[in-house]
């Protein structure tokens, strides 16, 4: 006998931020089945999750649920019937070859007819002409039987009968919905399940009241809060929801659906067997000693279904493995004794919302559920801030979160003085955070703001022939406050911080965050006031030391960054450099004349080979071997030259490079 899914009444309904909510049902019930009826979206989840527990001593023995299957396809295993207008000739066409007993009756006279179905005759396109084809064996003959008279068909074969009534359990299945049968040992149960479904995030919305304002402090800006929070949530199950307890849970747990209801036969390689001959007996010696035999392990599956496990009591594993929720309802009952519209708690990664009075939602409906009732004290602040909303600064209440609660991200509306005030969104805010809610703009305050930037020279750092300026980028921005009210205001300055930067010349912050420092701005009356914040942040320029001029090097000790006998060293380094310098260029003058020279004899030589002994030619011939020994004279004072010129380079880069590696300025 199974039990229906009312027989187990929902008991508590925790919802999370991602789009799924754990059911937990439980009841006492009589039967060896209870069944639940979900819809076909959550069949997934349930199958991912669920948990069932039996408290009163029986056994859960499994679970069973229809495979979800494409329906047109499933169709098509059954010939029974495939239209729509025509069921009668499709069954007919789908019983061919099949034994059948066909009634017909006409004026009152029934007539029986039995025999195997050839098929359905269409003279015309009516059901007036159409006729059932049937073959009786015994007499051997054909039967035309017109379906216009037909009154009962009676399957005669055990086949086509099954194949009827699965084909009707089939286009009978709801597309929308499930079922899924939990197997239980006979007799009385207490069972407690719990298992997830698809359902529509939870939400939040606060109310802020400012109850009194505090007459002697001296802005008058300190207040008496109280905030109140109600979450909101849909009852998405197909059945309404009485006096259950509801939880309420932020964070973001991993979740994820994954197919487990679906059936899939994965393709494999077809292998066609080959021709052998079948081998003959293969024998062993007998072993030395046989090895004791060893229990083969028991599937889980044949655990749960054995009546008694490891000779414990039936039904003990189950509540073994299953008892974490018990735990959990423990500590809930714990939390509902509380005094207080919601119990909060903190899961580590998660924090959840027990409301502490039961909820009744009916189906398709959703509710409001206070979770929070807490006083605060707050302060009233005009707040700027240029890339929130320029222009203007907005009406903000700052309070820390003291309720002992997280409060989770929502709307919240503000109610100053009985009246509606504007609105605002509240962060998600651990205990002890602070909160800033800016629920209105402040027209008669006006903020322009201009920001200016300036880069110099800041120090220098030389480390041997490397030279590193610090330069440093000032960032000035000027707010201007016109206030065209009749009193005096002060403003909350929320001002950006800048990377990598340092306030220059300008008041500590009252507060600081990650991203924004914050100054209080006093305004008076019918005036404008500027606040100038001014940040520096340093850049490094890398430079080899011996290729900035002279010049620049005295500004360095106009700046004091050098003093003179540093510079006196390193003016001594620029000297060597520019004699090295002029050695190589004297050194390429004179291997671009030694060059000349070769061209030279080359043509000399070329022209005597043309020239005979005696005569004008003989002395043309003396003349270019004068030519030809003044070259080579030359070119050996040549070659002689810059061998010295590179000897003399050579020892002022070592001595140069001796005298970089010793040199250390650091003013940065």
């Amino acid at each position: 006998m199974a039990a229906a899914a009312s027989a187990l009444p929902v008991r508590r309904l925790t919802l999370y931020k991602h789009g799924v909510g754990l059911i937990e049902r439980g009841g006492a019930l009589e039967g060896d089945e209870a069944v639940l009826s979900l819809r076909s979206d959550a069949l997934n989840d349930t199958l991912k999750s669920l948990l069932v527990v039996d408290g009163g001593g029986g056994q859960v023995l499994g679970l069973e649920y229809t495979t979800p299957r494409d329906r047109d396809i499933e169709l098509q295993r059954y010939p029974l019937g495939d239209g729509d207008n025509h069921s009668l000739i499709d069954l007919l066409r789908g019983l061919r070859g099949w034994s059948v007993r066909l009634t017909t009756s006409q004026d009152g006279v029934a007539t029986v007819q039995s025999g195997r179905v050839l098929g359905v005759e269409m003279l015309r396109p009516s059901l007036a002409g159409t006729y059932a084809v049937l073959r009786d064996a015994e007499a051997n003959a054909v039967f035309y039987l017109p379906l216009q008279q037909l009154a009962r068909i009676e399957l005669l074969d055990e086949r086509p009968s099954r194949d009827l009534q699965s084909f009707l359990d089939l286009i009978r299945t709801e597309e929308t919905h499930c079922e899924v049968r939990i197997r239980l040992s006979p007799g009385a149960h207490d069972l407690e399940v719990s298992y997830l479904v698809p359902c529509p995030t939870w939400r939040v919305s606060y109310r802020l009241v400012v109850e009194a304002m505090d007459a002697a402090d001296a802005g008058g800006q300190t207040s008496q809060l109280l905030l109140l929070g109600w979450g909101l949530f849909d009852n998405s199950l197909d059945e309404d929801l009485s006096d259950v307890s509801v939880t309420l849970t932020a964070g973001q747990p991993v979740s994820f659906i994954y197919d487990l209801a679906a059936s899939r036969v994965p393709a494999r390689t077809v292998v066609e067997d080959a021709a052998h001959i079948a081998a003959g007996p293969v024998e062993f010696d007998q072993a030395l000693a046989a090895a004791p035999a060893q229990a083969a392990p028991m599937p889980v599956a044949a655990k749960m279904a054995s009546p008694a496990v490891a000779g414990g009591p039936a039904g003990g594993m189950a509540r073994d493995m299953l008892d974490v929720p018990a735990r959990l309802r423990r500590a809930r009952e714990s939390l509902a004794q509380q005094e207080v519209v919601a119990a909060g708690s903190d899961l580590g990664e998660m924090f959840q919302y027990v409301v502490t009075t039961p909820v009744t939602v009916r189906r398709g409906d959703s509710a409001l559920v206070p979770i929070l009732n807490a006083p605060l004290r707050g302060r009233r602040e005009l707040l700027f801030n240029q890339g929130k909303l320029p222009g203007h600064p907005v009406a903000a209440l700052r309070f820390t979160n003291s309720t002992g609660l997280t409060l989770e991200r929502g709307p919240v509306t503000v109610y100053v003085d009985d009246a509606y005030s504007g609105e605002a969104v509240v962060p998600f805010v651990k205990e002890g955070g602070e909160v800033y809610v800016a629920y209105a703009v402040e027209l008669g305050i006006r903020v322009s703001v201009e920001t200016a930037t300036t880069s110099e020279g800041a120090g220098i750092r030389i480390t041997g022939a490397l030279l590193e300026e610090k330069q440093a980028l000032v960032m000035r921005t000027t707010y201007r406050l016109e206030n065209t009210l009749a009193d005096e205001r002060s403003v909350t300055i929320e001002h950006p911080v800048w990377p990598n930067s340092e306030l220059a010349g300008t008041p500590d912050p009252e507060a600081r965050t990650a991203e924004y420092y914050r100054w209080s701005v006093p305004c008076l009356p019918r005036r404008a006031t500027t606040f100038a914040v001014a940040e520096r942040r340093y850049t490094w320029q890398s430079s080899a030391l011996l290729d900035r001029s002279y010049e620049a090097l005295r500004e360095f000790l106009r700046r004091r960054w050098l003093d003179g006998p540093t510079l006196a060293r390193i003016e001594g380094l620029l000297r060597e450099r520019e004699a090295i310098a002029r050695n190589d260029e004297r050194i390429a003058r004179l291997q671009a004349e030694r060059t000349e020279l070769y061209e030279r004899e080359e043509q000399v030589r070329k022209n005597m080979t043309a020239l005979s002994a005696g005569g004008d030619e003989g002395r043309l011939r003396a003349r270019a071997v004068s030519q030809l020994a003044a070259c080579e004279d030359r070119l050996e004072a040549i070659e002689g030259e810059i061998k010295s010129l590179q000897q003399d380079s050579a020892g002022r880069r070592t001595s140069l490079d001796q005298q970089l590696a010793a040199l250390r300025v650091d003013t940065s």
